[in-house]
């Protein structure tokens, strides 16, 4: 399939880029997660810096994961705000 018949090379790599920032997103939440957990469980056996640290860097990559999909704009599933709207 030719670049013309995908609709052009300019919507490929649009969509390439959403498709990425999709996926790095999806990544900060998943690796903020686990650490969030690991961070978690070195602070619940006891008292430690490296705990404390692990924690707040996996609270930070998950802020980072959560802006990230929310700068990814509404759900791309076709459909118009307005469409979604109960009618009156």
């Amino acid at each position: 399939m030719s670049a013309r018949e995908e609709g052009g090379p300019t919507r490929r790599r649009g969509h390439r880029r959403e498709r990425d920032a999709e996926e790095r997103a999806r990544r900060a939440l998943g690796g903020g997660g686990l650490l969030l957990v690991a961070g978690l469980a070195l602070v619940g056996v006891g008292p430690s810096d490296a705990g404390m640290g692990l924690t707040v860097l996996a609270l930070l990559v998950l802020i980072y994961g959560i802006h990230s999909f929310g700068r990814l704009g509404a759900e791309r599933d076709g459909r118009s705000e307005q469409a979604r709207a109960p009618s009156r």
